[in-house]
Formats: structure tokens, C-alpha cells, sequence
């Protein structure tokens, strides 16, 4: 196992730990059923992503500190979900290499991915 940058580390965990939050309140927010509901299946199930990858990477390379508390907030869904799926593809590699970890954000890729399919298709 590679050591790994735990500042980038935490940014990355608490980033996306913060998007369950934002979508949280973008699902509450919505006038559009459809996004209502998108955005539902984002929040419910991102953080329970996030915490295994957090897991995960806490039992292969010790407990991440020092979390960043100073995150970006935009209320338009789709920017905002395409964002934070940039940011994953930009900065998964923090996180390491090992492939249950990767596996494990393949899944967050994936859950983001589908947020933004219907976030666009089901205005």
C-alpha cells in the first residue's frame, strides 16, 4: 500500500460527504417532481458510498483528520452534480490505487452519473 496525501485525503471524503448535504437541500427545494426524486436517490444513497470508501481507506492507511470545512455550494442540480463529478474523476487518485477503494468510487461515479441522466432528461 502507497502512502497517500491525507490533506488531498480529506478534501476529497469531506467534498463529497458535503454533497449529501447540498443534495439534501436541492431535493427540498425543487419545484420539479422528477428532480425531486433524482436528487432523493442521491442524497439517500451517496453517503453510505462515501462512508465505505472513508472506511475503506481508514483500514488500509489509518484515520483521516483534518477535515476542510469550507466547501462551494451551487443551487442549480444539474451544475451542481456535474461538479462534484468532476471533482471525483479529477481527484480520485488521492485515495489510492487500491482496487476495492477505485471499485468502491467507480460506484459514486456511477450513482453521480445517473443523478445527471435524470437530473437532464426529467427536467
Amino acid at each position: 500500500m502507497e502512502k497517500t496525501n491525507t490533506k488531498a485525503v480529506a478534501t476529497f471524503i469531506g467534498t463529497l460527504l458535503h454533497g449529501v448535504t447540498v443534495a439534501h437541500m436541492l431535493h427540498l427545494s425543487t419545484k420539479s417532481y422528477a428532480r425531486h426524486m433524482a436528487l432523493n436517490d442521491l442524497y439517500g444513497e451517496l453517503g453510505d458510498l462515501v462512508d465505505t470508501v472513508a472506511e475503506e481507506y481508514q483500514g488500509c492507511f489509518g484515520v483521516i483528520e483534518n477535515y476542510n470545512t469550507s466547501f462551494v455550494y451551487n443551487n442549480d442540480p444539474i451544475k451542481y452534480v456535474q461538479g462534484l463529478y468532476d471533482f471525483v474523476e479529477k481527484n480520485r487518485k488521492v485515495m489510492s490505487s487500491e482496487s476495492h477503494i477505485q471499485n468502491n468510487i467507480d460506484a459514486i461515479c456511477t450513482l453521480l452519473a445517473t443523478t445527471l441522466y435524470k437530473l437532464k432528461r426529467f427536467p
